[in-house]
């Protein structure tokens, strides 16, 4: 099941937002469905909840951001949502509660997989937060890497950092802007960082929540801004650091430092080549 984790997937939903569970009284307070071509651990289809949407519906393409795993069951769920962010555990964990009361349960999210191999001593969030914005405020171009289909692929783009968050513009035509648009997953690289981050697409240059971006972009990029903002095709696509890497040496040691945006914590990892 956790191969499923921070993939996108189509739900049928079978019984969607305000129906009637068909043996017991309950009403489904958000839409339930299944994936089709899927075999789950009581041999039929693997379920899935379906949260951020407030109609019923038929059918529904998102991204599994969790999995609910009964303890005392053998038929494990899936959470999708619209965006791998949108909820916590405990939030969850209230959504589902309708039907998953009757069960013990853990809930195993997408980032907390992620996050597994990030271990080490513990140093200072702010400081290391402090030291990656600054770097990257200074740095007008960042190489991006995004996914589709098996297929990755990176380049220089022009970036601007407003809030501690990367945005840049592109082309809806572009193959980067297919990518994001189907997998929102993606990695910058800049100098020693590593940036693992979450991409939304936000629109025109030009629209009304982009205002900041395009002041910020016109001063930094004012070549780009001149050549390619006005156009038709441009969208600003805004990019939220999830975790980051960087590499250092100090006294000939070499070491990585990670940044656990989404939990607010730092930790340093002593490379060991004597293995």
């Amino acid at each position: 099941m956790k191969k499923y984790l921070g993939k996108k997937v189509i739900v049928v939903v079978d019984r969607p937002l305000g129906s009637k569970h068909p043996e017991h009284e309950f009403i489904y307070p958000i839409n339930y469905g299944y994936l089709s071509n899927t075999v789950s651990g009581d041999g039929e289809e693997i379920d899935a909840y379906v949260l951020g949407e407030f109609k019923p519906l038929e059918y529904y393409e998102g991204y599994v951001t969790a999995i609910i795993q009964r303890k005392n069951d053998n038929e494990d769920k899936l959470v999708v949502c619209k965006d791998l962010n949108m909820y916590n555990k405990d939030q969850i964990r209230a959504l589902v509660e309708f039907q998953e009361r009757f069960f013990e349960t853990e809930i195993i999210m997408y980032e907390n997989e992620v996050e597994k191999d990030i271990d080490g001593e513990l140093v200072e969030f702010d400081v290391l937060k402090r030291e990656f914005i600054d770097l990257v405020k200074i740095k007008k171009f960042m190489v991006l890497a995004t996914s589709k289909d098996n297929r990755v692929t990176a380049r220089s783009v022009s970036c601007v950092v407003i809030n501690s968050k990367i945005y840049f513009q592109t082309d809806r035509t572009f193959l980067k802007y297919e990518q994001i648009k189907s997998n929102p997953n993606v990695a910058l690289c800049v100098d020693n960082f590593q940036i693992e981050g979450y991409a939304k697409i936000k629109g025109h240059p030009f629209a009304e929540e982009n205002r900041n971006f395009i002041e910020v972009f016109k001063k930094v990029h004012n070549g780009s801004f001149n050549a390619y903002s006005h156009m038709e095709n441009e969208v600003v696509i805004e990019i939220e650091p999830k975790f980051v890497t960087a590499w250092k040496y100090k006294n000939g040691r070499a070491f990585r430092e990670f940044l656990d945006f989404r939990n607010g914590r730092a930790y340093r990892k002593y490379y060991d080549n004597s293995k």
